[in-house]
């Protein structure tokens, strides 16, 4: 197995295991003060790996300038949407939704980067599609139930806008890569960005609500950590292989979700149907691979 498919795979299990931290944290914490502390604690973490690790004689203005628009957008919007479909949905229906991403990944590389899709690529799009689909299904008139929760189906609009900000952002980091292959700058300039933004967004409400309990900064922080981590990997991993190759992979964190759900939070259970989708979608996404 290649270095990218390694590194991809590391990163799918780390964005599984925040969300299992998120639904931890959820209990001590509203989930609009959380990305405070899961943003600007991986941003920290990240500068400081960067500034031992990271060469600053190939450091290209253009490639930072890509790192810095991307961190306007990423991760700050993704950890908002998720953070809201992990408290409505939970970890494994807010995770399978999200396995949609290779869909924009691999079509934005196919239009801004040339990588060409052959037709078990294109099967395997349609699968993933097919898998949330599944997920989408009505459980009653106007409710949705799985885990034990009660959601509508307008829910899935969440994970799904998330799932279109972390593909659209790919094309763009590898075009970084190419002019600077550093993943720990890209992902240290990122966060800066992310954690300006959430600053501006929920800095001051935070500031009047007082100071937040330990134990939900405890786990947002993890959180946080296990976010960068997985964004590290990712941004790694672009600059090794193709984003066919990669954005399918990363994309298996649901089935890890599921696993960990099973694990750590025995109340999150899927009716039959959900667990038919995430299999569909874990399917095409192997035939995604399989058509690389």
């Amino acid at each position: 197995m290649s270095a990218a498919a390694l590194l991809s795979l590391a990163a799918a299990f780390c964005f599984a295991l925040a969300l299992i931290f998120t639904q931890y944290g959820l209990r001590t914490m509203p989930s609009w003060r959380s990305p405070l502390y899961s943003i600007g604690g991986a941003g920290l973490v990240a500068w400081t790996l960067a500034l031992v690790f990271v060469d600053p004689a190939g450091f290209d203005w253009q490639a930072a300038a890509i790192f810095a628009g991307v961190g306007c957008i990423f991760p700050v919007v993704v950890s908002i949407l998720a953070v809201r479909a992990n408290e409505k949905l939970g970890p494994a229906v807010s995770g399978a939704v999200g396995n949609v991403t290779p869909l924009f990944a691999v079509l934005g590389a196919v239009l801004f980067l040339g990588e060409r899709l052959g037709a078990g690529q294109i099967a395997g799009l349609a699968m993933v599609v097919g898998g949330v689909v599944l997920l989408a299904l009505r459980g009653g008139p106007s409710r949705t139930r799985a885990g034990g929760r009660h959601w509508s189906v307008w829910v899935l609009g969440l994970p799904l806008a998330a799932a279109v900000v972390r593909g659209s952002i790919q094309p763009a980091i590898k075009t970084g890569l190419t002019l600077w292959h550093e993943p720990l700058a890209a992902a240290a300039i990122g966060y800066t960005f992310s954690a300006m933004v959430i600053l501006l967004l929920v800095g001051r409400r935070a500031w009047r609500a007082g100071r937040a309990d330990a134990r939900g900064i405890g786990w947002f922080l993890a959180v946080g950590l296990c976010n960068g981590t997985a964004t590290f990997l990712l941004y790694a991993a672009l600059g090794l292989g193709s984003i066919a190759l990669v954005a399918p992979l990363v994309a298996l964190f649901p089935l890890f979700a599921v696993v960990l759900s099973f694990f750590f939070l025995r109340g999150e259970q899927l009716h039959a149907v959900g667990l038919l989708g995430i299999v569909v979608s874990v399917a095409g996404v192997i035939l995604l691979l399989v058509g690389t």
